[in-house]
């Protein structure tokens, strides 16, 4: 069975647990035929029902031959009916009911249940045993669920015997840690990883949670757990998540000799009971389990027929039929135990049968039954963040801006959306481009399937085409068992995001190409190729065609990129944008950074306005971020801002079409004759020009110059100026 299936509860159609041909006794049949039918029918008990098949109660052989007895010397037997011997059902559950919670009574009372429906209806009988089978068929589901995730693991695992030794090393922990594995097992813990917590581990049995380490220039976190079987302590694992990657991986996991010694310790302590005979039906293997509960010793067992030792064991059948029997119900020693049986074969031959028990006890069954419920909303949210992990985060929504090269901007992009045409995204760094990308994908018809994005320019030239197409188990040293899908490969179905383009390698752009022209992929390595259904879109801050001039970019890829352009505007060409997308920016910055700022002010949104942002958005997101850190009031002040931002008085000067070479020429001319002359002529000359540009408002006015109001006024007063 797929590991991966989803094994849940809710899923599984309990009705059919529901045994709906039961034999029912209308309210009014005599004793006599009732008898006759319990005899005929080997019956135990059996449902009463009114004329409208509602149930009254049930009706019982020991009830019913007590009836017979009384009238066993009249002649009233067949005219008696039955409703005088009606008793009460020990268990009724409603069909439409909750059937976990109806399964779990079932399980508690150890006995089967009737089930009515709303209108009190008879409409069958949910077997104690057919439930216990099918939670049994379920624990077999979940177990091969299990084991198929632990051999899929991302992170490193070690595992450690109780002496400090590594018995077991997977390829992930060769990648996070760079110790090769022959190097590994067999050697002291403490020898290879000094600072290890895990040979700790076992000095107090006690986990560590979260521990924080480094290897070289791998940041990992690690948890350390012992392993404790019936209170002994077996060795220790550790398991290492490497913080330093994005995007987790599953990779297989492996198992070897050593590892293998050690679980069938585990399996030897275990509280299961577990017998093993060979094909003369004689018993192999039993564990202390069986022999406990049988109350015999190992030597009075092994090698006699099994019939011998439990004449009502189903074994011989097994291994004459080959099958395999779930959930079976088995009285051992004083206690009833659910018990799996299956063949052993080896080279196609069956050579033997395993008997199991499943559960410790019928407790221990309830409390699995239990666990799967949980596991099953587990499931289903690392289902959903996996999903999400491979989705789109914004939506053209998110795109701030009306000026009408960004609405041009997302009209075609829009548009473009609805195609499976490639699109090249072209603009300076901080425009956007991973947004419209993003808000494309969202809008097509793609929406479904996974947005997989590489930063063409942050992988090494080495590594860039197995990140691109993957590589092939073998493909070179320390290569993973398995392989390693590309981003193509895990782009299937929906977009593939490659940004900075323009940095690609020559080399490299040669395979791209190929890779649009076929629709197909080879692993690095890999012999045979893989067909995709990818949709592309570039981006780049570059001018491609004069790389394509300069001989550096392939012209026939640039053909193949360049079939929708779109354009975005840099920030300093949108000037129309520039006061609400300063204001968005705030009121996202206020939200996750909890602060409080109402706005800039006019001389501090001048600044703004007048820089030439080579970063664009990002640039002015991260200089409003560190404003807002700094400031300690609810707006924004010019000298808040970083210094690329703050040029001087000039600035102002220069945007009211003031020539400071004047100014500059009347200091120099010395038409003051003291300094005290000058200071004031120039304070004089600011006021007026901040009256000026707050069209004769005080109180902007005073925010301009960054003086209080009161203070305006008798400055104002004192240089004799009107609010002009």
């Amino acid at each position: 069975m797929d590991g991966f299936t989803s094994i849940t509860l809710s899923s599984y159609d309990w009705k059919q647990c529901i045994t709906t041909d039961i034999l029912r006794f209308q309210y009014n049949t005599s004793l006599r035929e009732a008898v006759d039918i319990f005899l005929s029918h080997h019956l135990s008990q059996a449902p009463v029902v009114d004329e409208e098949g509602r149930l009254i109660g049930i009706l019982d052989s020991l009830s019913l031959l007590k009836g017979l007895n009384l009238l066993e010397n009249s002649n009233h037997a067949v005219t008696t009916l039955i409703n005088e011997f009606i008793q009460q059902p020990q268990l009724v559950i409603y069909l439409e009911g909750n059937f976990g919670q109806n399964v779990n009574r079932v399980i508690e009372s150890q006995t089967s249940a009737l089930v009515i429906d709303s209108d009190g209806k008879f409409k069958g009988e949910m077997k104690y045993t057919q439930v216990m089978q099918t939670l049994n068929v379920l624990y077999e589901e979940l177990e091969c669920f299990v084991s198929k995730v632990i051999e899929l693991p991302y992170n490193g695992i070690i595992a450690i015997n109780s002496s400090g030794t590594t018995i077991f090393y997977n390829h992930s922990a060769e990648r996070i840690l760079g110790f090769p594995a022959q190097d590994m097992i067999g050697k002291s813990i403490t020898q290879l990883l000094p600072d290890s917590f895990t040979y700790k581990v076992l000095k107090n049995g006690e986990a560590q949670r979260g521990v924080p380490l480094t290897y070289g220039d791998i940041s990992v976190h690690a948890d350390f757990t012992p392993i404790i079987v019936a209170d002994k302590l077996l060795g220790a694992v550790a398991i290492f998540k490497d913080v330093t990657e994005l995007q987790e991986v599953t990779g297989r996991l492996s198992t070897n000799e050593k590892l293998m010694a050690t679980l069938e310790a585990i399996v030897e302590n275990t509280y299961e009971g577990i017998i093993v005979i060979n094909n003369q039906e004689r018993i192999e293997i039993i564990n202390q389990f069986f022999l406990d509960e049988m109350g015999m010793k190992a030597e009075d067992v092994i090698g006699k027929k099994i019939n011998e030792i439990s004449p009502e064991s189903q074994l011989p059948n097994t291994l004459k039929s080959g099958e395999v029997q779930f959930g079976e119900h088995m009285n051992i020693g004083e206690k009833d135990f659910l018990i799996m049986r299956a063949p052993v074969e080896r080279d196609g031959k069956i050579v033997g049968a395993l008997g199991k028990t499943l559960f410790k006890n019928m407790e221990v069954a309830k409390i699995f039954a239990k666990k799967v419920m949980r596991l099953e909303g587990d499931v289903a949210y690392y289902k959903h963040e996996l999903r999400r992990f491979h989705s789109s985060q914004y939506a053209f929504s998110d795109i701030i801006g009306n000026s009408p090269r960004m609405q041009a901007a997302k009209t075609l992009a829009k548009r473009a959306a609805r195609t499976n045409s490639t699109i090249l995204l072209l603009g300076e760094s901080g425009t956007g481009k991973e947004v419209f990308a993003h808000a494309i994908h969202e809008t097509s018809m793609r929406k479904n399937g996974p947005l997989i994005q590489i930063n063409c320019a942050a992988v090494p030239e080495n590594l860039l085409e197995s990140e691109l197409f993957g590589y092939a188990e073998g493909a070179f040293t320390g290569a993973r068992k398995g392989g390693k899908p590309g981003k193509f490969e895990l782009a299937d179905k929906g977009t593939i995001f490659l940004d900075e383009i323009g940095d690609m390698p020559l080399s490299m752009q040669a395979k791209l190409l190929r890779v649009l022209q076929e629709r197909e992929v080879e692993r690095v390595g890999g012999t045979q190729p893989l067909k995709i259904d990818v949709r592309v879109i570039a981006a780049t801050n570059r001018d491609l065609y004069q790389m394509v001039i300069d001989h550096k970019f392939r012209l026939d890829l640039y053909y193949r990129l360049n079939v929708i352009n779109i354009e975005l505007p840099p920030l300093r060409d949108r000037e129309e944008d520039f006061e609400y997308i300063t204001n968005s920016i705030l009121q996202k910055l206020n939200h996750r950074l909890g602060s409080f700022i109402e706005g800039v002010t006019p001389e501090a949104f001048e600044y703004l306005r007048t820089y030439d942002w080579p970063g664009n958005i990002r640039e002015l997101e991260n200089i409003l971020e560190r404003a807002i850190i700094t400031c300690d009031e609810l707006w924004v002040q010019s000298w808040h801002l970083s210094l690329p931002l703050r040029n001087s008085t000039d600035r102002l000067l220069d945007s009211e079409g003031v020539d400071n070479n004047t100014q500059q020429n009347n200091y120099q001319n010395n038409q003051f004759t003291t300094l005290e002359e000058g200071l004031n002529e120039a304070e004089r000359n600011m006021i007026h020009l901040a009256l000026q540009r707050s069209h004769g408002n005080k109180m902007q006015a005073a925010r301009l110059l960054g003086i209080h109001r009161s203070a305006l006024y008798k400055k104002m007063s004192k240089h004799r100026l009107t609010q002009t």
